[in-house]
Parts: structure tokens; sequence; C-alpha cells
């Protein structure tokens, strides 16, 4: 048997509409989006350029500033050091300038005491003599307190507190002579009163009848001989105690009705200056 074999691709002819189609179906390429992403690259590269430098120059005035405050602070603190050794020299020239003042502030004149003392006699009562004793017992000096540490100054020296000293309180010793024993208790009771004296403390160490010892002339005797007078007798008394624990401030209105006048001014000048307290 025979085949039968046709090839009809070598007969196909190629028809003019196909071959237009297919010419026309190729599109060129554009190149505007390389351009644009260039662009778009380079503008992002110049950006980055423009902020590393801008970011650069801040970070160098930056540091100027930082060197410019380190200088400055540098010198506050040295003059905050000159501050702080003035105040402590100012704090301890106000604590002895305060301790001054208040041994100032203890004194309490021997006049006005008298005075006090006279205006307190009673009739019947004579003073003979008035002195001042040792105190009894020295008072303990004072327990120093933790805050009065010493603080060290700024060259390192530590400067030790100014602390004021215990006044010692004197005692008094009053005595002479009463016509009774009521009016030496009288006396006591009027001196009790004194702003001057401490009244609980005083007491009465001797009281006792003694031969009065005034003598009485006569300046004509008569023809009748020496006239012989017998007095009666008195009580020679003793009484002691301390002088008051009260400031010479606190004792302004005594002060000036004793006529002390030079004491309660110059207590009034230390107020006046704040040294002292009102």
């Amino acid at each position: 048997m025979y085949g039968l074999d046709v090839n009809f691709l070598n007969d196909r002819t190629q028809r003019p509409s196909e071959a237009g189609l297919r010419a026309s179906t190729r599109v060129k390429e554009d190149p505007r989006p390389y351009y644009i992403g260039g662009a778009v690259a380079v503008a992002l590269l110049a950006a980055t350029t423009g902020a590393w430098a801008l970011l650069t120059n801040q970070n160098v005035e930056l540091e100027k500033q930082r060197a410019n405050l380190d200088n400055q602070l540098t010198a506050l603190q040295a003059q905050l050091s000159e501050v702080q050794n003035v105040d402590q020299q100012i704090s301890q020239i106000e604590s002895e300038n305060q301790a001054l003042a208040t041994v100032f502030d203890q004194i309490k004149p021997w006049s006005a005491v008298l005075q006090d003392v006279r205006d307190r006699v009673p009739n019947g009562v004579q003073l003979g003599q008035i002195e001042q004793l040792a105190p009894a017992t020295p008072p303990a000096p004072p327990p120093t307190p933790a805050s009065a540490s010493p603080s060290p100054t700024a060259s390192g020296e530590a400067v030790a507190p100014v602390v004021a000293p215990v006044p010692i309180q004197p005692r008094i010793s009053i005595s002479g002579r009463a016509r009774s024993f009521n009016d030496v208790n009288d006396f006591l009771l009027t001196l009790q009163q004194s702003n001057f004296l401490k009244g609980e403390d005083l007491k009465i160490v001797k009281s006792e009848l003694v031969d009065n010892p005034a003598q009485v002339e006569f300046s004509d005797q008569g023809a009748g001989g020496e006239i012989k007078v017998e007095l009666p007798k008195v009580v020679s008394y003793t009484i002691e105690g301390s002088f008051t624990d009260l400031t010479a401030s606190e004792l302004m209105q005594d002060l000036e009705r004793t006529l002390s006048v030079g004491l309660a001014a110059r207590i009034q000048a230390l107020r006046d200056r704040g040294v002292l307290k009102p």
C-alpha cells in the first residue's frame, strides 16, 4: 500500500493583514522612568548629605556651647566656694557676737540691786552690810549639741562653734539689825518679791537677840551724876540668797526704775541692732 504525504506548510501563503498586525504590536521602550528614578536618587543623596552637614554643624556648635558652659560652671563653683567660706565666717562672727551679748546680758549692776534693796527695807529694820558671796556649786558646762560639730571651711580647716558660757550666779548676803523678829520676817518677804533676787532661794541664816550697840549721850548732865539709859535689845540678822536667773534685757523696767539708765541704754542698742531679741 502507498501512503499519501501532503505538506501544506510549504504551500501556505502569508497574508498581508497578519504581517501588518505583527509589526504594529512592537512598542518602543520609554526612558523617562529611568530619568525620574535617577533624579529621585540624586535628590535623596543631596538631602542626606545636607542633613549630615547640618547635623555636623549643630554638633560643633553644641560642643562649643558645652565647653563655654563648663567654663562658666567652673567659675560659678569657685564663686560658690567663696560665698560658703564668707557665710561660715559670718556665722562664726554672729556666734561670737551672740556669746558676748549673752555674757553682757547677764550683768546686773550693783547700783540697781542696792537701790532695789533699799526701797524694800521696812520700818524698824536697818541695813548693816551687803556683800557678794561665791556661788555654792559651779554649774556644769552645757552639753555640746550634735548640730554644733565643727564645720570645715573652704580651706579645709575646721571651725569650732562658739558656745556661750553658762553664767555663774553669785550669792548675796544682807545683814543688819531689826527691832524684832517680825520685822526681819517682813524684810525677807519684801526681798522675795524683788526681780533682782531669786525669791525661793532667800533664807534667814542668822537671827538672834543682841545688845543694842547704840550709844546715848547727853550734852549737859546735871548735878545728879551720870544718867544710865538701858536700850532694848535688837535682832541681829543675816539673809542670804542668789541673784535671779533673769537677764538684763528681761529686767529693763526694773533697771529704769532704779535709774540704771546706762545698762538699759546698752541693752536697747543691742536690741536695735538685732543682737538681742526683744
